[in-house]
């Protein structure tokens, strides 16, 4: 089962949800209702959606979680452990972007601990690939997407499919990973030691 989790971010564009699970986290049960969308479930401290949406939703029947605001647990990590405890076996992260980079670099770390969790804007896709079972994947790509593989911290990987080929060890304080350029409409990632944080720019960056 895929679930969609939806954050408080500030996402303007379309926003696709393709999971069977929706979840909105605090802030992202606003969106949701602003677009129309009735998610399963919210979860959160509840110190950033407006009482009136809970509200709303609680007379559509969803189910509302309230965590107390002084916790050891982001908003986020919540909710990936209701979805992956209710059956999820892939998790789309949505409106995630925003002026919280403490917060999307949490994201990145939570992420990191389990397989196919990917995060998606309108312009970029974010995932983890680590060593192990599913450390080899073969993702679609788009000639001329710029991708790029940051390692964390230290990782062995080698990438199929790119203008710059790479197959050996990278650290962080040398990332030469990023700005590559896909070649095909499939590359092949494959991480045999440690943990790579791969961005696809679906859209050019600034």
């Amino acid at each position: 089962m895929k679930a969609s989790i939806i954050l408080n971010g500030n996402s303007n564009g379309t926003m696709y949800i393709t999971g069977e699970l929706v979840v909105a986290v605090d802030g992202g049960a606003d969106e949701l209702r602003r677009r129309k969308i009735i998610p399963h479930v919210i979860i959160g401290d509840m110190d950033s959606v407006s009482d009136d949406t809970l509200e709303y939703f609680e007379t559509k029947g969803v189910k509302i979680y309230t965590y107390p605001t002084e916790k050891d647990e982001t908003d986020l990590e919540l909710a990936l452990n209701y979805v992956f405890k209710h059956g999820a076996t892939e998790v789309e992260i949505l409106n995630w972007q925003g002026e919280r980079l403490d917060m999307i670099l949490a994201m990145v770390g939570l992420m990191s601990k389990y397989d196919n969790v990917i995060a998606i804007s309108d312009k970029c896709e974010v995932g983890v690939i680590k060593a192990g079972e599913k450390g080899t994947q073969t993702l679609k790509a788009v000639p001329g997407e710029i991708w790029s593989f940051i390692p964390l911290c230290h990782a062995e990987f080698l990438i199929e499919g790119f203008k710059y080929q790479f197959n050996g060890s990278m650290d962080i304080t040398a990332p030469i990973g990023v700005s590559n350029v896909a070649l095909s409409d499939f590359v092949k990632i494959e991480v045999k030691n440690g943990k790579v944080v791969f961005v696809r720019w679906k859209k050019n960056p600034l």
